[in-house]
């Protein structure tokens, strides 16, 4: 697992980090980032879901050269411009369903796809897995909300699209949206479909002061899928 790639130095872009939440989001970045060093080293990766560019600012920190943010709110991708400006990085705003397909379609591939906090934020997973295939990368990491079961399902739910870490609307006023949670289950049938293999994180051992209570309790967890 690589050391800390995230400091407070990240508040000179605008952002409110406390040493708490550096904490969480240093020992989510272990996990997160627990492959081989040269998966990312001079890396395209694509990042959905991107938000504000945290995940792309620490792929470059981690040696990638070049990264793709897709970002459903155009102000959650403004206010990150200043964090990203000193990298070969790019954004595109939009629905990623809509947006995937376009680069497929151009022969767009990276080695790399973050799919981090945004796949408990959808409803179709095993479509989002097709999407990231036809991108032919090495490596996915899904980083989500997932239920702890060995039975391979998804429970459904509704999301308030006007939150903005929540999922966006799809229709004009369209107030709630539905998503799901995949199980650990789902997960695995879904990657042997698609021909991944599946390496659950080890998020054992946490204590109070490591921030990360969700990974403890066994809501929240970290995979990496490459290809077999």
């Amino acid at each position: 697992m690589p050391n800390d790639v995230f400091s407070l130095a990240i508040n000179d872009a605008g952002f409110f980090w406390s040493e708490e939440y550096l904490r969480r989001m240093n020992n989510r970045a272990r996990r997160i980032f627990a492959f081989e060093n040269e998966l990312i080293k001079g890396a395209r990766v694509l990042d959905i879901g991107a938000r504000h560019g945290f995940w792309s600012w620490a792929a470059h920190k981690l040696g990638a050269q070049y990264t793709l943010g897709l970002e459903g709110r155009k102000e959650s991708a403004d206010r990150g411009h200043k964090l990203m400006s000193p990298y070969k990085h790019d954004w595109i705003i939009g629905n990623a369903f809509s947006l995937m397909p376009e680069l497929a379609a151009k022969g767009e591939t990276f080695d790399v796809i973050l799919n981090l906090g945004f796949y408990y934020h959808i409803y179709d997973h095993a479509g989002m897995l097709k999407l990231m295939d036809a991108l032919k990368p090495r490596l996915i990491v899904i980083d989500s909300e997932i239920d702890d079961a060995d039975e391979p399902v998804i429970r459904v739910r509704k999301e308030k699209t006007w939150e903005p870490n929540n999922a966006i609307a799809e229709v004009e006023g369209q107030q709630y949206a539905p998503v799901g949670n995949p199980s650990r289950g789902a997960i695995n049938l879904m990657a042997e479909c698609y021909d991944y293999s599946v390496e659950w994180c080890d998020w054992s051992g946490l204590t109070e002061a490591d921030g990360c209570e969700d990974y403890a309790v066994r809501r929240r967890f970290t995979c990496l899928l490459r290809k077999t």
